[in-house]
């Protein structure tokens, strides 16, 4: 699952939120300011079929930020299944971090695939999520790359780099459609 915000690492130094900006770091304040009209993330977009392998929109409200995301799954028998999640982030140092405590991301079914296998899907989905989750969650930071474009780097609380690689995103006006 895809998670640029989602899926999103606090770093607790201000030396390190420092010397994340002298590198050209991105608030994530500053990325949803600068996104108002083209609100949609979309991870790894590719050009060639105007799709993304998630697609995110979030929005700031009284310093929690809320974002829904969206992914799909394979189908074998045609239309890909796509799952909606949902989960509450804080900013710490200018990036984005799964609240502290929190629990796992809330997946639903969304669209496409048979809608009665799609929600026995889902529920399958939540159950491994909440078995499995680890609170000790990465947090995001966004670092330009062009116009409405950021490379995000993925660290744990500590500052140490997640074993999470490196995802590239655009942000579009709209939804762009969701390859598995």
């Amino acid at each position: 699952m895809t998670q640029p915000f989602l899926p999103l690492i606090a770093i607790c130094a201000a030396s390190l939120a420092t010397g994340a900006a002298a590198h050209g770091f991105d608030s994530v304040f500053n990325v949803l300011d600068s996104v108002v009209e083209a609100p949609y993330e979309c991870a790894d977009y590719d050009p060639a079929t105007d799709s993304c392998s998630g697609v995110s929109l979030m929005y700031s409200e009284e310093g929690i930020l809320y974002n829904t995301s969206w992914f799909a799954m394979p189908n074998p028998g045609g239309v890909p299944y796509v799952f909606e999640t949902f989960q509450e982030y804080e900013v710490r140092m200018g990036w984005g971090c799964p609240l502290a405590g929190d629990s796992a991301p809330g997946i639903r079914y969304s669209s496409g695939g048979q809608p009665g296998m799609g929600e026995a899907y889902a529920q399958q989905l939540q159950a491994q999520l909440n078995a499995n989750w680890d609170s000790w969650q990465p947090c995001a930071a966004y670092y330009p790359i062009g116009f409405r474009q950021y490379e995000v780097e993925f660290r744990y609380p500590n500052g140490d780099l997640a074993e999470q690689p490196n995802v590239t995103v655009h942000f579009f006006d709209t939804p762009k459609p969701i390859r598995p």
